[in-house]
């Protein structure tokens, strides 16, 4: 089956994708962490939440819901201040983890069950994507300028284009997963390495919620 892209149109787009994946972000981070707190599993995990995420705006966008959210300032604000909240929730969490560790004895891990582990993961990697805004607004600002009307099918281009996002975005991603795992293991035996991370990835985590609030809703 022929899918109803333009080749010149694509080419151009795969390679400013591939830029943008590069791109340091709440979505990144949040792997990074996660792969190098509870390991390669978390971070692969946490990857497919994202590329869910991802979808679910690849399928908002074609659908034109997307454009009905960006267009409402209620509606926008409130994902916005939602999103924000969140981020910054998760970046007091790991700030907090560092205050709580101070002076305290390096104690041993305890393992959660994989199962609620790998699904609370899941769900914070999803609704970090879900709640970012800012991926709304790339959908309608930059995905339709690389589609092509004469060929039809507006939507089903919209949501292929918007998939090549996850499938590339989950690509990098699994990588940044399985090499700061790997690093984790030689660099993790430090308590206080650990601990640096973890108020590192807070402040991180706050200035994306602060750079996600003050997000403007132009995107025409």
């Amino acid at each position: 089956m022929t899918l109803p892209l333009d080749p010149h149109l694509l080419q151009l787009y795969m390679i400013a994708v591939c830029v943008l994946v590069l791109a340091p972000g709440p979505d990144s981070l949040l792997v990074l962490t996660r792969s190098i707190a509870d390991g390669r599993q978390a971070g692969v995990v946490a990857t497919l939440g994202i590329c869910v995420g991802n979808m679910v705006h690849a399928l908002l966008a074609a659908a034109g819901i997307s454009a009905l959210i960006a267009a409402s300032t209620t509606l926008f604000d409130l994902l916005r201040y939602a999103g924000g909240a969140y981020l910054a929730w998760i970046g007091l969490r790991s700030l907090w983890s560092v205050w709580a560790s101070r002076g305290a004895e390096p104690a041993p891990a305890i393992e959660a069950p994989p199962s609620a582990r790998a699904g609370r993961v899941f769900v914070q990697a999803l609704l970090t994507n879900l709640l970012n805004p800012k991926i709304i607004l790339f959908q309608l600002a930059f995905v339709p300028q690389f589609i092509a009307p004469a060929l039809g099918q507006v939507a089903l281009q919209t949501f292929i284009l918007g998939s090549i996002i996850s499938v590339l975005g989950g690509l990098y991603l699994a990588g940044v997963a399985a090499l700061s795992a790997g690093a984790a293991r030689r660099v993790l035996s430090s308590p206080r390495v650990r601990t640096a991370l973890d108020g590192i990835a807070g402040v991180l985590f706050l200035g994306f919620a602060v750079r996600l609030l003050l997000t403007d809703r132009k995107f025409a």
